[in-house]
């Protein structure tokens, strides 16, 4: 290729080769390795394939595309065909979205040289990206738009959600979950499929709950934004991982539906056949499908409210209680409730023709009162309720009690209470009023009071002046510094309320007893500080009660500490007699050897009695060597000195060597071990841990199984490995499989059975601190069965606890 050629080529910055007739890159420019990563020297003589495996639409490497005739080369005016879109491949084998122009290089006809030129799609790729999800966006908030305009509560709402999601989106199964109020779980509220096939899923999902952060829906409720899983089967997160991956349900997206307020309504969570690729797609899908659900519960909400006040106040404005009545800023009464009419002695017709209004229902001297009234409600929004009179249509009046508030738009509701069966007409004048006053105040179990600028007492009265002594209005005019000058704190309250505070306080007499009582200042017209008002009430017997609860809580949290100073040093104890017995055991266990070897070597008839009493003492010694061991183990989980080497351990390999070493004592009592293990299972766990816990389940099932066989299963599911060991033995009561993992707990007499009732509670310690779940089923009479889950990365990946059973249930 002539060199004028390349130096015009290098000299351009779009990317660009140049081919031969047969396709082959003769040149490349410095573009192409910004675009590609290709150097010059990768590229030279190389077929197009190389960068364009797909090919070029119209590139014929016989018979290149040559110029039209008599037209000359231009190069602002390059001869090409139109762009096509194809996929490139970068040097390290990642495809790349390009447009290619294919252009003949003019003067070279006969060598058939053509031009490619390259131009990067990235910008268009991220746009279509955005149309592509900006359409998936719209369709669903167009569908669920619909949806919501029929939906009359949240379960409806929800289900149209994941039926939209499920048509709209490609997803197989989905399900709601909200928060219970008061038990502070998720729970199930619907659950939508599109495939029949799912039921034994949709059974599980739909009787599970779940405590926030527990599982991937508990994660998205305390994140507050979409979590999404690629494959749930592989994400050790997800607790229904082997139920998912049995229905064949892979991919996943958990994200919260979010009202106003930062509140959360619940979590939505969908299922695909096929792990997912596009996480931030999901991601963007399911934000806004949880903002646009929360925003449609949040209107839900405040819809029923407003009918549930609206419905309150109608059945108010109804009902035979109150009289109601609104009137404008002018004080015309525009409605009235049939209670006031009939209250007053007016008709519809007269509301209806405006000829009431509160200058025609006011009594003459009651008008400028209600004149100041008027405009306190027009200023704060609100009149406070006070007792006044109304007049009838027949001119009597009619005493009530008052009270409005401001509706806006200069429109006011006022409530009318017809004080009539408590105020009979005779007994309307003041000293009367005064004296029902006096008459209410001394029936009340409190002490109500007043004292002048100067601290005199201006009132004294209540049915509690009893308490302290005294007669109704047997201080008034005494000093409350000269009579509670025995009682501080009394005085500096006095001083407080007399400065112009308001406030509660709790006062303890010299005498025992308690009083809350509640300061009010006390203005004259004017506004200055005229005094106090005081309200007292004896709360002796209620401060007693709360020292008396105190006193029981300090003595429980006493004996709580007793109790477990006396647990402490009873392990303390355990610890030592164990170690301390470890010793002489191990010294006779080797005597006990070095005894047996001797009678076996014997030849005389009474060494095989011997040897046979000498098996037997050795096996009540291996028993209490076990039982040792149970009470160091113990000692080390209460203690917090249990140790964990973790390393990767092949699990159908080490039950196979435990049931090896019981084979022994299975033939002794008739019972047939059997191993079912779809191996290999390699996890990262502590060998010896592990050993041990398969250790204390065998030889449980060996005691408790009557000489029917034991059958133990491991197997994997998903990020998990299963162990499950059953015997045909007594089995355990329901109401004793609860406790069956406690320590020192039995469900068999001792006497029958013995030990120490430690092997299933270091089994449970043991499952745990491996970052596994142990738990157990039975049936009275037809044996049991123990399972056992691990995560197959270790500890690091914890399981949550098992569901209660019943007998965890009190």
């Amino acid at each position: 290729m002539d060199i004028d050629v390349r130096r015009v080529l290098d000299s351009l910055g779009d990317p660009l080769l140049a081919l031969d007739r047969s396709a082959r890159i003769l040149h490349a420019n410095a573009g192409m390795k910004e675009l590609l990563g290709w150097s010059r020297l990768e590229l030279l003589g190389r077929p197009l394939s190389q960068v364009i495996p797909g090919g070029v639409p119209g590139l014929t490497p016989e018979r290149p595309a040559a110029p039209p005739p008599g037209r000359g080369w231009e190069p602002h005016r390059p001869l090409s065909r139109p762009p096509h879109r194809v996929s490139a491949l970068r040097r390290d084998g990642r495809p790349r979205e390009v447009e290619v122009r294919l252009s003949p290089w003019p003067g070279a006809e006969a060598e058939g040289v053509c031009i490619l030129s390259f131009h990067a799609l990235d910008a268009q790729q991220e746009l279509e990206r955005q149309l592509r999800l900006f359409r998936r966006l719209h369709l669903l908030d167009a569908a669920l738009t619909q949806a919501f305009s029929h939906a009359t509560d949240e379960e409806e709402a929800a289900y149209a959600v994941l039926r939209a999601c499920g048509e709209l989106e490609g997803w197989t199964l989905g399900t709601y979950w909200r928060l219970e109020p008061g038990a502070g779980v998720l729970m199930p509220l619907t659950l939508w499929t599109a495939s029949p096939g799912l039921g034994d899923f949709a059974s599980t999902t739909l009787g599970r709950t779940l405590t926030p952060p527990e599982g991937l829906p508990g994660q998205a409720w305390v994140r507050r934004e979409p979590v999404w899983s690629r494959d749930v089967t592989r994400d050790g997160r997800f607790l229904r991982a082997d139920v998912a991956a049995r229905q064949g349900l892979h991919g996943g997206l958990f994200f919260p539906v979010l009202g106003g307020g930062s509140r959360v309504y619940g979590v939505v969570e969908l299922f695909s056949r096929a792990p997912r690729e596009e996480r931030e797609p999901d991601e963007a899908v399911a934000s806004s499908l949880g903002h646009h659900f929360g925003r449609f519960l949040d209107r839900l909400r405040l819809t029923e409210r407003e009918l549930t006040r609206d419905t309150a106040v109608r059945a108010l404005w109804d009902a035979d209680l109150l009289g109601l009545l609104i009137s404008n800023a002018h004080g015309r009464l525009l409605d009235a409730n049939t209670t006031l009419l009939r209250m007053l002695g007016y008709t519809r017709q007269d509301v209806r023709e405006g000829r009431l209004s509160w200058r025609v229902l006011s009594p003459p001297r009651q008008r400028l009162a209600l004149e100041s009234a008027l405009r306190r409600l027009r200023a704060d929004g609100v009149l406070h309720s006070f007792e006044g009179e109304l007049r009838r249509k027949d001119d009597s009046a009619a005493p009530v009690l008052l009270g409005s508030a401001s509706l806006g738009n200069g429109r006011v509701m006022t409530f009318v209470l017809d004080l009539s069966d408590w105020k009979p007409q005779e007994a309307t004048g003041p000293h009367e009023a005064d004296a029902r006053l006096h008459a209410l105040i001394a029936h009340a179990p409190v002490v109500l009071f007043a004292l002048d600028r100067d601290g005199l007492f201006t009132l004294s009265e209540g049915q509690g002046l009893e308490a302290l002594g005294l007669k109704p209005g047997q201080v008034v005019g005494m000093s409350v510094f000269d009579l509670y000058r025995g009682e501080p704190t009394i005085l500096a309250h006095a001083r407080r309320a007399l400065a112009g505070e308001e406030f509660y306080a709790v006062e303890s007499l010299s005498t025992g007893l308690v009083y809350e009582t509640h300061w009010v200042p006390l203005k004259d017209p004017e506004g200055r500080q005229s005094g106090t008002l005081g309200l007292a009430t004896d709360v002796t017997q209620r401060e007693r009660e709360a020292h008396w609860r105190a006193q029981l809580f300090t003595e429980a949290e006493e004996a709580r500490a007793e109790a477990e100073r006396a647990v402490r040093l009873r392990d303390e104890f355990l610890s030592v007699a164990s170690h301390e017995l470890k010793t002489p055991l191990t010294s006779l266990n080797l005597q006990l050897h070095v005894l047996l070897k001797r009678a076996r070597q014997g030849g005389r008839p009474e060494d095989a009695e011997t040897v046979e009493r000498l098996e037997k003492a050795r096996r009540q010694l291996q028993k209490l060597a076990r039982m040792m061991d149970d009470l160091l183990d113990v000692s080390r989980v209460a203690e917090g000195r249990l140790r964990l080497e973790l390393g990767e351990v092949e699990l159908v390999q080490l039950v196979r060597e435990v049931l090896e070493r019981f084979q022994e004592e299975a033939q002794r009592s008739g019972t047939r071990l059997e191993l079912a293990g779809e191996g290999p299972v390699v996890g990262r766990w502590d060998r010896s841990k592990l050993e041990q816990v398969v250790t204390n389940l065998v030889s449980n099932a060996l005691k408790y199984g009557a000489g029917a066989p034991v059958e133990v299963r491991v197997r994997s599911s998903g990020a998990m490995a299963l162990l499950e060991v059953t015997d045909h033995g007594i089995g355990i009561p329901p109401e004793d499989l609860g406790r069956i993992f406690g320590k020192f707990e039995r469900a068999v007499p001792v006497r029958q059975y013995g030990g120490f009732g430690l092997g299933l509670y270091i089994v449970r310690q043991l499952v745990e601190a491996l970052g596994g779940a142990v738990d157990a089923e039975s049936t009275r009479g037809q044996g049991s069965t123990f399972h056992v889950a691990l995560p197959l990365a270790g500890p690091e990946t914890r399981l949550p606890p098992p569901a209660p059973t019943a007998g965890d249930l009190h």
